[in-house]
């Protein structure tokens, strides 16, 4: 079974508060609140360059970002 994920603007509480509450009872949907803040990797101490540590970007693709910024909101289907 896919699940799918609602992941909301944290300048759109009004519209999280109301997915949420659409998607209460649909146990494949998950509504949740953007947390992101920006880059939070910090420098290793050489003039702030920063050794790559990750093997795979973790964080959401470009179109979840745009989605985000332009709509308020992204839908992500989980496999």
């Amino acid at each position: 079974m896919s699940q799918h994920l609602f992941i909301v603007s944290r300048e759109q509480a009004d519209l999280y508060s109301y997915l949420a509450r659409e998607f209460s009872g649909e146990p494949d949907v998950r509504v949740i609140l953007d947390r992101r803040q920006g880059e939070r990797r910090q420098g290793n101490g050489h003039a702030g360059q920063f050794t790559e540590r990750r093997q795979s970007e973790r964080r959401a693709s470009d179109e979840t970002r745009h989605q985000l910024s332009s709509v308020g909101y992204a839908f992500v289907r989980l496999v």
